[in-house]
């Protein structure tokens, strides 16, 4: 069979094919046009509100908890031993550095003050009779000296003398033996020898008592070198012949000092008996009343400075690397409203404890109007760094999933953009490091709905809040 042949037999089967296919055709193509028309109805704009990015100056801090201590805190107990006498201020009074809070009688001190008195003026007349014992032992020495060196030279001139008689009477013996000298010329000449000769012995003998403890012997026997000089090794031999003299010198001269000494101690301990704040503050404590007996060991007062405080916050440990001393603070006492304090962190404790891994750290605050009392609970912004220019966001303004993005608004289109999160602020905003500069306009509301692309509507503009 060929083509037309078929065409002919089957002409009404194929026109039913091809009335078919245009009527499907046509039945296609206005369920499309149908379909787009109600696309469009169906999908409005979704409304958001926008925010602009501006960069701004922020200020990290770290919030914490602590409790208001004082600053300074002082035991005034008594150092002298007796009644009390006087109280001049009572609890509660404002007391400065210095002044007088109560007096311990002073009569057997002035007593004691009046017979040491006493004592000194009869060390004193006692030290000056042992100075001049001591200046007249020194001129005896003096004397006895030169005394020596006069024995000396008497004893050089009786040897020579001596000499000079022996040189003579043997001459003249040699002379006697050839008769030249009569025996009685001789035996005169032997007389003076003799005498001569005795008086040279004596003088020698007087010469060696003088000398007892002026000899270079008793120089080394007093562990002493013997200087080459005359000068010096007669000022040592004074030294060494009136240590007795020096000795009871130095003791009276102790005397006194001991006595000057008890003196100085007695006034000090009258003085001492004016109880006096050793800091400004108040008086938190009095301990004592008039007529009791006191000691050393009594605690008279305790006065505390609140002039300043410290407010003590425990910190953690990961937030102990951002905060080092002299760090702004600002504080807030619940008892006191919404009225804030500065102050600066002072001292970081070294030791960490270890339950609640957790430091102490005392923030320094003035109190001068004293509205912050000891025992307080605080709160504290410890301002830890200020970084320039930072991209801050709202956190409500991101949407994470595999990625952290935003939506940047242009001609009415949501458009997705990827962001980075340098660090999250307060836990309502993130820090941004790279994705977004001044000036993008961002979607704060309706994110969850958003998603590229998507057609918008702004319905309010926001003004970024400065942190």
């Amino acid at each position: 069979m060929n083509i037309p042949q078929f065409l002919i037999n089957n002409r009404r089967k194929i026109l039913l094919i091809v009335l078919s296919i245009i009527i499907i055709s046509t039945i296609y193509s206005i369920i499309s046009m149908v379909t787009k028309e109600n696309i469009t109805v169906t999908t409005p704009a979704i409304e958001v509100e926008t925010l602009t990015i501006k960069p701004q100056d922020i200020v990290k801090k770290i919030n914490t908890i602590g409790s208001i201590q004082y600053k300074d805190k002082a035991i005034i107990s008594s150092k002298v031993f007796g009644r009390v006498e006087k109280i001049y201020v009572e609890q509660g009074n404002k007391v400065k550095n210095g002044q007088a809070l109560a007096r311990i009688e002073t009569y057997p001190l002035e007593l004691q003050l009046k017979e040491a008195t006493a004592e000194l003026e009869k060390a004193k007349a006692n030290c000056r009779l042992a100075e001049e014992k001591l200046m007249q032992a020194e001129r005896t020495v003096e004397q006895r000296l030169k005394a020596i060196a006069k024995s000396k030279l008497e004893l050089l001139d009786k040897y020579v003398t001596l000499k000079n008689t022996e040189d003579v009477l043997k001459k003249k013996e040699q002379l006697f033996k050839v008769g030249g000298i009569t025996e009685t010329e001789l035996n005169s000449l032997k007389t003076n020898h003799h005498t001569i000769k005795t008086q040279f012995l004596q003088a020698k003998k007087d010469y060696e008592t003088l000398i007892v403890g002026y000899r270079d012997s008793d120089i080394k026997k007093a562990g002493i070198t013997i200087p080459k000089n005359e000068k010096d090794k007669n000022n040592i031999l004074i030294q060494i012949n009136t240590a007795m003299e020096k000795s009871e010198c130095d003791a009276a001269k102790s005397h006194v000092q001991q006595v000057s000494t008890q003196i100085e101690i007695i006034k000090t301990n009258i003085k001492e008996a004016t109880i006096v704040s050793p800091i400004n503050g108040t008086v938190a404590l009095r301990s004592i009343d008039i007529g009791e007996k006191v000691t050393d060991e009594t605690n008279l007062f305790v006065i505390i400075n609140t002039m300043q405080v410290y407010c003590i916050a425990q910190i953690n440990e990961k937030d102990l690397l951002h905060i080092t001393t002299n760090q702004s603070v600002e504080l807030t006492v619940d008892a006191l409203g919404n009225k804030k304090f500065n102050g600066k962190v002072t001292i970081i404790s070294p030791i960490l404890d270890q339950s609640s891994r957790t430091a102490e750290v005392k923030i320094l605050c003035n109190n001068n109007d004293s509205q912050l009392r000891p025992g307080m609970f605080a709160r504290a912004s410890i301002f830890t760094q200020t970084i320039k220019d930072a991209i801050i966001i709202p956190v409500s303004s991101i949407k994470e999933s595999d990625t952290t993005n935003v939506f940047i608004i242009k001609n009415n289109l949501a458009l997705q953009k990827k962001v980075t999160i340098q660090e999250r602020i307060n836990e309502e905003y993130a820090l941004i490091n790279d994705g977004l500069q001044e000036g993008d306009i961002i979607a704060s509301s309706s994110i969850k709905l958003l998603y590229d692309k998507a057609k918008i509507k702004i319905v309010r503009q926001a003004q970024q809040n400065k942190l």
